[in-house]
C-alpha cells in the first residue's frame, strides 16, 4: 500500500476521508485482521474483523435509509460500549446522519428532554426509549439487516457528526452539537497524535464509555487509524493490568482516578506495562505526585495529557518530559489557540495570578453549539469561558485548579475541593474521595468527604495525615466511609447527588 497522505491508509484524492470511506480503505488493505475485542461481564469474549465491520455497517447503513433516515436525522444509541455500539456508529455516518450517544442509565425525564429537543427517528437500546418512533435492540438490528447489500452506499458526509449529553459537574443536562463533518484529515490526524502520543496500527484499549467526548473521540480516532480496540466491561484496577498484559495493550486513554487505582494495586511492576508505548490521561485534575509516580513507572516520554471540554472552547496538551519542567502544568494551546487569564471584570491577569481560563478556538477546530441553552458568551477579542479557575506562568503554560461550581466558601474562606480530594488521595488506602459542602449555619459550608478505602482508617488518622498537605481550615469537618464510591459518565463528580443524599439521610 502506499499513499501520498499522512492518512496511510487513503487512497482517495482528497485530505479529509469520511468515516465510512476509512474504513473501507482500512478494510481492503487488512479485511480478515481483528478490529474489535469485546470481553463481556463474564470474561466471555468476541471479536470482528475489518471487512465484517465494514459489511456489517453497511447492511445496516442500507436499512437506516429504507426507514428514510437521511443528513440531518438524528439517530440515538443508548448501548453500553460493544461491538455493535461501533457498527451502529458507522452506519448512521454512512447515510449522511447525525449520531447521538447516550448512556443506557439515563433517566426517563432526560430521554424526554431530549426527544423534545430533538426529536431522534430510531434507538438503538435494550429497552423502549420514551418519544423515539422506533427502537432497535441487538436482535432486532441484526435481523433488520438480513438481506441488504453489503455494498457501501454513496459515501456522504455526516455534518454535523455528533451530539453530545453533558451534565459536567453541574447536574444539568446539556445537548452539544460538534458542527463537523466524520472523518478524518491529516492535519487533524497529526494533531492528535502529537497531543495522544497514539500511532497507526495499535492494540488499544477503551477505558471509558462512548456516549463521553474523551473516550469517544480515543476510540474512533483510533480505528480511524487501523487500531486494533479492546473493549472490556469490567474496569477495575486489576483487570485493567491483566489485560494490559493479556492482549499487549500499547496506547490507553484513562481518567485519573483509574491512574490512582492502579498505581495503588500491591506489587504494581513496570514490567506489567511493557508493551504500552503511550498512556493519555484527560477528563479530570491529575495532581502531581500521581503524575510523578507513573513518570517515575514508565518514563516522561509514555506519559500524556490533553484539556479541554465538550464545548471544546479551547485545547492544551504536554508530554510528561514537558510537564517536567512545568510541573503541574496541563499544557499550552495547540494550533495557535490562545489562553487569557481574567478576573471577575474581564481584566486579564499577569502570570502567576489565580483567575478564570478563557480560551479561543485552534486553527481547525470543529465548533459546538448548545442546542438547548444559551450560547457562551464570547468576549470582543473572541474568548470564551465554562468557568474553570487557574493561571499561566511565565512561558504560557497554563495550570488547573478547580471550576468555578466547586469552590466553598467555610468560615469566610474559599476552599477549593479539588486541592482536598487530591490530599486525600495521596493517601495509599484511599482509592477515590469526593468534596461537598454541606449547608450549616455557623460555617456557612461544611466540609464533607466521603471517602472509598480499602484499609480501615479512623477520623483522627486522617486529620493528621491531611495537615502535612492542608491548612487547618481546609481540612474536611466530617468524614464518611463507603465501600464503593460510584461516580458518573467518564470519572465525572455527581456532588449534586452525594449532597442531596447526605442531606436527607
Amino acid at each position: 500500500m502506499s499513499s501520498s497522505f499522512f492518512n496511510k491508509f487513503n487512497n482517495g484524492q482528497s485530505n479529509f476521508v469520511t468515516a465510512g470511506m476509512q474504513l473501507k480503505y482500512i478494510a481492503d488493505y487488512k479485511p480478515d485482521d481483528t478490529a474489535i475485542i469485546y470481553i463481556d461481564k463474564e470474561e466471555k469474549t468476541s471479536f470482528i474483523t475489518w471487512s465484517q465491520l465494514y459489511i456489517q455497517s453497511n447492511k445496516l447503513a442500507w436499512m437506516l435509509m429504507e426507514k428514510n433516515i437521511k443528513p440531518g436525522s438524528v439517530i440515538m444509541v443508548a448501548w453500553p460500549n460493544c461491538i455493535e455500539h461501533i457498527i451502529a456508529a458507522f452506519a448512521i455516518w454512512k447515510v449522511g446522519a447525525c449520531y447521538l450517544p447516550v448512556s443506557s442509565k439515563t433517566a426517563d425525564k432526560e430521554f424526554v428532554e431530549i426527544g423534545d429537543m430533538i426529536s431522534p427517528t430510531i434507538a438503538f437500546a435494550e429497552f423502549e426509549v420514551p418519544g423515539v418512533p422506533i427502537t432497535l435492540n441487538y436482535k432486532k438490528m441484526y435481523e433488520s439487516m438480513e438481506g441488504q447489500s453489503e455494498e457501501m452506499p454513496e459515501d456522504i458526509k455526516a455534518d454535523p457528526n455528533m451530539i453530545s449529553l453533558s451534565g459536567g459537574t453541574s447536574g444539568n443536562l446539556k445537548l452539544i452539537r460538534q458542527n463537523m463533518p466524520s472523518g478524518i484529515s491529516d492535519d487533524i490526524l497529526q494533531i492528535w497524535f502529537h497531543m495522544s502520543g497514539m500511532g497507526f496500527e495499535q492494540r488499544q484499549l477503551l477505558l471509558g464509555p462512548l456516549f463521553h467526548g474523551a473516550p469517544h473521540t480515543a476510540a474512533f480516532n483510533g480505528l480511524f487509524s487501523g487500531n486494533t480496540l479492546v473493549i472490556p466491561r469490567n474496569l477495575c484496577a486489576g483487570n485493567i493490568v491483566r489485560l494490559i498484559k493479556k492482549y499487549q495493550i500499547e496506547y490507553a486513554q484513562m481518567v485519573p482516578i483509574l491512574l490512582n487505582r492502579i498505581i495503588k494495586i500491591p506489587g504494581l511492576k513496570i514490567e506489567d506495562f511493557d508493551s504500552i508505548k503511550a498512556i493519555c490521561h484527560t477528563s479530570g485534575y491529575c495532581s502531581d505526585w500521581l503524575k510523578k509516580r507513573w513518570i517515575d513507572l514508565l518514563g516522561p516520554e509514555k506519559i500524556h495529557e490533553i484539556y479541554s471540554m465538550t464545548e471544546v472552547i479551547g485545547l492544551t496538551c504536554i508530554r510528561g518530559d514537558e510537564w517536567l519542567k512545568h510541573t503541574g502544568s496541563i499544557g499550552r494551546p495547540i494550533c495557535n489557540g490562545k489562553v487569557s487569564i481574567r478576573n471577575n471584570q474581564g481584566k486579564e491577569l499577569p502570570p502567576r495570578e489565580l483567575g478564570e481560563i478563557y480560551m479561543t478556538f485552534p486553527d481547525g477546530c470543529f465548533d459546538t453549539e448548545y442546542m438547548n441553552k444559551e450560547q457562551l458568551e464570547t468576549t470582543k477579542d473572541g474568548f470564551r469561558s465554562v468557568g474553570d479557575f487557574g493561571y499561566i506562568d511565565e512561558d504560557g503554560y497554563l495550570y488547573f485548579v478547580d471550576r468555578r461550581n466547586d469552590m466553598l466558601v467555610t468560615g469566610g474562606e474559599n476552599v477549593f475541593v479539588n486541592e482536598v480530594e487530591t490530599a486525600l488521595l495521596r493517601h495509599e488506602g484511599i482509592m477515590d474521595a469526593i468534596v461537598v459542602g454541606i449547608p450549616d449555619e455557623e460555617w456557612g459550608r461544611l466540609i464533607h468527604a466521603v471517602i472509598e478505602s480499602t484499609t480501615g482508617i479512623s477520623e483522627e488518622e486522617l486529620r493528621t495525615f491531611l495537615r502535612q498537605y492542608l491548612s487547618p481550615y481546609k481540612i474536611p469537618k466530617t468524614f464518611e466511609f463507603v465501600n464503593n464510591l460510584t461516580r458518573v459518565g467518564n470519572g465525572k463528580t455527581d456532588r449534586d447527588r452525594i449532597l442531596r443524599e447526605y442531606v436527607s439521610s
